[in-house]
């Protein structure tokens, strides 16, 4: 059998480990309450705080109808609130409420748990290793 080239490697792998994700989000071994993407929205809001709808789908690369869908039901759910912006008062900014960052931290406690589990027999050094690199594949994942 032929040696597969590095981006051959690469683009092999991530499309196995998306697969995979993608399974264990939707599987019965599903970890937590949170579906994948208003975790993700949760954990954006989190981060950096109150934030217009427009930011939000173009940080996630969604249209923004889509992406009012996914606040709206997690603004159904209290965990995020709408307001005004205070710049724009046409505009709306979301917020993550104390429900929301409850339901947030128990699902990302949950999720760490797996990921340390699946990777307790790597180097510390090989995961920090990862993280950058995958971090380093985010930001190019777009451009």
């Amino acid at each position: 059998m032929m040696k597969k080239s590095s981006i051959e490697q690469i683009e092999y792998e991530l499309t196995t480990f998306i697969r995979r994700a993608v399974y264990l989000d939707t599987s019965d071994r599903k970890i937590g309450h949170l579906e994948r993407a208003p975790y993700l929205l949760l954990r954006e809001l989190d981060e950096v705080g109150a934030t217009r709808v427009k930011e939000l789908a173009a940080s996630f690369k969604l249209d923004i109808s889509t992406l009012s869908r996914q606040a709206a039901a997690l603004e159904e759910r209290k965990f995020i609130t709408r307001s005004s912006d205070p710049t724009d008062r046409r505009v709306s900014l979301l917020m993550i409420t104390e429900k929301g960052k409850e339901a947030l931290e128990k699902d990302k406690r949950l999720r760490i748990e797996r990921y340390e589990s699946m990777l307790k027999g790597w180097s510390e050094e090989d995961k920090e290793t990862f993280g950058i690199l995958i971090s380093r594949m985010n930001d190019v994942f777009f451009e």
